[in-house]
């Protein structure tokens, strides 16, 4: 029974996760999910009491993805600034691979008027995820000095959301490519 479970609760994750995606928060209905997803009702309410809770499991699994992905662009790299470099062609790639759909913390945020409590902290531990991914790889660096480490990583980190946002609005990832070359006059 608990694989049964687990087999419906990860295919309602999934279907939450491309039409939240595709579609948004707000289009996407539980009735259009429990449909997708061949569950009934009952059991997409006994895993998630209420439609936040999904779109915190989804945002749940839009970082696993992007973490999955990221770690996979990484092995191997020891050096933190081709780390960094790594991140952002990373991104690019993700991008292009999702239509250059964006972030999708951020597309979630943007349709919340009044924010759900429980998806803007899961959207806002995301974001901070990645924040962090910046700050350690800065923290490596040698010649960096300790005073400005937080500075440079918070300025890596506005290139790379600021730049993901602008292939997203223009469809392309010469905003991404940009974004590289500033980054290696930084680092």
């Amino acid at each position: 029974m608990i694989s049964t479970d687990h087999s419906v609760k990860e295919q309602i994750v999934s279907t939450a996760d491309r039409l939240f995606y595709r579609q948004g928060y707000n289009l996407t209905g539980i009735n259009q999910i429990i449909e997708e997803a061949g569950v009934a009702k009952a059991s997409l309410y006994y895993h998630f009491p209420s439609k936040e809770d999904l779109c915190v499991a989804y945002l749940k699994r839009r970082y696993e993805k992007w973490s999955s992905m990221l770690s996979r662009y990484l092995e191997g790299v020891s050096d933190p600034a081709k780390a960094i470099v790594r991140c952002f062609e990373c991104r690019s790639e993700y991008l292009i691979s999702n239509d250059f759909s964006g972030c999708s913390y951020i597309r979630i945020i943007a349709e919340m008027p009044q924010r759900s409590d429980k998806i803007n902290q899961q959207a806002v531990l995301n974001k901070e995820k990645q924040h962090q991914f910046f700050i350690d790889q800065v923290k490596r660096m040698k010649d960096i000095p300790s005073d400005n480490v937080l500075d440079l990583a918070n300025t890596i980190y506005l290139l790379f959301d600021g730049a993901t946002v602008q292939s997203q609005v223009y469809r392309n990832v010469l905003p991404i490519e940009n974004a590289i070359r500033a980054l290696q006059k930084l680092i």
